[in-house]
């Protein structure tokens, strides 16, 4: 087999990464946005796994003018300045570069297409099977039997691999006739004007029933569409500029052979803090592989009571203990105890079987818990543990009711600084200690073969069990100091800390549903869906997909003919995205029906029909489960499912909620809000009169503002 070649046009890659998370930026515990370098990494590490290429390279846009620029000046002047939350990203980007040893190619006045364009000639020319990772269409006019394009997927499909056919499906044309569909259509990102009135459809047609750019032109008087044929005249010179524009050079003068392009080992004495420093654990742990060694720990496994019950004497001395939990299940009320670990002692723990299968390592369960439940009520013993909700039910399960007092290290985390990304145990570690857990999957697997806990030997457990309890333990005895020194003893263990409790007993209770209800909704949505689907169709030649996009882009743009809002964020065609069918359903009325029926669809599938499979047999009630320590604001979050997003604004979505119903005829549904909390929070930290003045007399706070702005009485 050849070797590979990859290259990458870092500049399109680095806005790709920082526009995937625009909804929910990464941003480290310093405020500092990651973004930009994490889906970088990400794309790039994934390349190296999936091709395994002997080459690779990278090339930005240095910003000067380039050729193009010369000949043309208005090129690519419609496009919109890059962010300045993207600027503050890029210098954290080039060390990132810099560290993972990346070949980079980036020359004054040349484009990054064209050195690509360059670099994957000479590949080719040299016997190297060559990809180019862009969503950029402009490539594909290079694609040959030694050139192909890594067309990326959009989110959650994966990457494709575009050769001569493949471009042809995707572009409607083989590779050596894209720059003259290109040269017809223009280009609206990069401001290249094409002949204006033609668009891919119809530069398709032309180069498919003629030939190429050049017979186009040769041949005007056979073009029978009055039309089209004076727009193609009008702007012969233009089409001509255009192509020069689209056609990527691969003859520029690179400073760099093939050769340099090997691909290196990272630099990890650069790279690993800089990772650490950004807070990217799972790239710590990628790079570093199994470098870093385990702490030199004594982790045991108790054979008796007896000695467990010198354990728990060597606890009462100390005065405190960390605590955790082995399960069968992650749904905590369904979760069989299998095992418990503690530690009250750094580098050293203690596990406990008491479930697992085909041993005879396991202890009397009961005998066991009346050891634990003696320490965890014993209020002279301070008990440490992670997502202590999920413990406190486990233990309640099997009878036992209390651990106190107690630390969450998870919310402790969380009360610290609630931006951090991840609280998990494993994330924890990796951020205060550099240390990688043992991770699950490799006790229990993955997917389809991943077995419960249970079924893991007890000397395989051991280890994995009793790191959870050693580290919990490190961790409160880092954090807690940490609680103190920034003043948030109240939030911690006032608020944060007493709440657990209550959302464990919500969690347990649940929420009682009418599950008729919820049939009688579906019934009657998968009628109006039938209905609208028949509306849809009469406005169309023939029947489509309504839930393809590339269909829909299809029906609308094409055959209608309604006038086009852009192109999606991946390029992939022109949006059909809500905002856009809004605007169109003001001029047609299919676009109307197609957000009717994506409105009924998302509460059919997302509702009506899911909430009924999530009602807990034994209980007749939805049990979700509301996480402290996830929004950064520090509002709870609901899971599994998401009972905080369903819609309040529209007839149907209130019916959903309408399913909701008491417990019984002794109970009813009591719906209480702060009335504008953050602006009286905002009016007290700011000491400012008028608005205090304003929230005392119960006025409109917004009606005072505009009134403070205009100077305007208010009667």
């Amino acid at each position: 087999m050849a070797e590979k070649l990859v290259l990458i046009d870092g500049t399109a890659l680095a806005y790709r990464s920082f526009y995937a998370f625009i909804r929910n930026p990464l941003i480290s515990s310093k405020g500092e946005n990651t973004s930009t370098s994490f889906g970088f990494i990400n794309s790039i590490q994934k390349l190296k796994r999936e091709y395994k290429p002997e080459y690779m390279a990278v090339s930005f846009d240095l910003g000067a003018p380039t050729v193009r620029h010369k000949i043309y000046p208005e090129y690519k002047s419609t496009r919109a300045k890059m962010p300045d939350e993207m600027v503050d990203t890029l210098p954290r980007l080039n060390s990132v570069v810099e560290a993972m040893n990346l070949p980079v190619v980036a020359i004054e006045g040349i484009e990054a297409d064209d050195i690509i364009g360059t670099l994957a000639v000479k590949g080719a020319e040299e016997g190297l099977d060559v990809y180019i990772y862009t969503g950029d269409k402009d490539f594909f006019q290079l694609v040959n039997d030694r050139i192909s394009i890594i067309y990326p997927g959009k989110k959650g499909e994966d990457d494709k691999v575009l050769d001569a056919k493949g471009v042809e499906k995707k572009f409607g044309v083989p590779p050596d006739k894209v720059i003259d569909v290109l040269a017809l259509m223009g280009d609206s990102s990069d401001n290249i004007p094409g002949v204006p009135g033609i668009g891919p459809k119809t530069a398709n047609q032309l180069i498919k029933e003629i030939g190429g750019f050049e017979k186009i032109y040769q041949s005007l008087d056979s073009i029978t569409k009055k039309k089209l044929k004076e727009k193609l005249e009008e702007n012969r010179e233009q089409a001509i500029l255009s192509r020069d524009l689209v056609t990527i050079k691969t003859d520029i003068d690179v400073d760099k052979n093939i050769h340099d392009l090997k691909v290196s080992e990272p630099d990890l004495g650069k790279l690993l803090p800089l990772l650490k420093e950004l807070e990217f654990g799972r790239f710590v742990e990628e790079f570093s592989g199994k470098v870093q060694q385990k702490n030199e720990v004594e982790y045991k496994l108790i054979q008796s009571i007896e000695e467990l019950k010198k354990v728990g004497e060597e606890i009462h001395k100390v005065g405190c203990f960390a605590i955790d939990t082995e399960t069968s299940s992650l749904v905590a009320r369904h979760a069989e105890l299998v095992g418990i670990s503690i530690s009250f002692e750094e580098h050293r723990a203690y596990y406990i079987p008491v479930g697992h299968i085909e041993t005879d390592s396991n202890l009397p369960v009961d005998d066991v818990l009346d050891v634990i439940r003696e320490l965890c009520e014993d209020k002279s013993i301070l008990k440490a543990a992670q997502n202590l909700k999920y413990d406190l039910q486990v233990f309640r399960n099997r009878g036992m009711e209390k651990i106190e007092p107690a630390f969450d290290t998870m919310l402790a985390s969380y009360v610290i600084n609630a931006s951090a990304r991840g609280h998990g145990l494993s994330a924890l570690a990796l951020r205060y200690f550099d240390y990688n857990m043992q991770s699950i999957t490799e006790l229990i697997g993955t997917g389809k073969k991943q077995k419960s806990f249970a079924e893991v030997p007890v000397e395989d457990a051991v280890f994995y069990a009793c790191e959870d309890a050693d580290i919990t333990y490190r961790l409160y005895k880092r954090l807690e100091p940490e609680i103190e020194n920034n003043d948030l003893r109240k939030v911690f263990g006032e608020i944060e800390m007493p709440l657990i409790e209550v959302l464990r007993e919500m969690e347990e209770s649940g929420v009682r549903v009418d599950p008729e209800k919820l049939k009688e909704i579906s019934d009657n949505l998968n009628n109006e869906l039938e209905r609208l689907t028949e509306e849809i169709y009469k406005h169309t030649d023939e029947e489509f997909n309504i839930n393809s996009p590339v269909q829909l882009q299809k029906v609308l743009f094409e055959e209608l003919g309604l006038p086009s809002k852009g192109k999606t964020a991946k390029g992939s065609g022109y949006s059909t995205d809500a905002s856009v069918l809004e605007e169109l359903a003001r001029i047609h009325e299919l676009p109307k029906l197609i957000l009717e029926y994506r409105e009924l669809t998302k509460l059919k599938s997302t509702y009506s029909d899911a909430l009924v499979e999530l009602i807990d047999e034994r209980t007749d009630r939805i049990h979700t489960s509301f996480n402290q320590a996830v929004t950064a604001t520090g509002r709870l979050s609901s899971s599994d499912p998401n009972l905080q997003n369903i819609p309040v604004r529209t007839e149907l979505g209130r019916e959903v909620r309408e399913a909701f119903i008491p417990s019984d005829e002794e109970h009813i549904f009591l719906s209480a809000d702060y009335s504008q909390v953050e602006l009286r929070l905002m009016a007290h930290i700011a000491d400012d009169e008028k608005m205090i003045e304003a929230f005392r007399r119960g006025e409109d706070i917004h009606n005072r503002t505009a009134a403070e702005i205009y100077g305007v009485e208010i009667d």
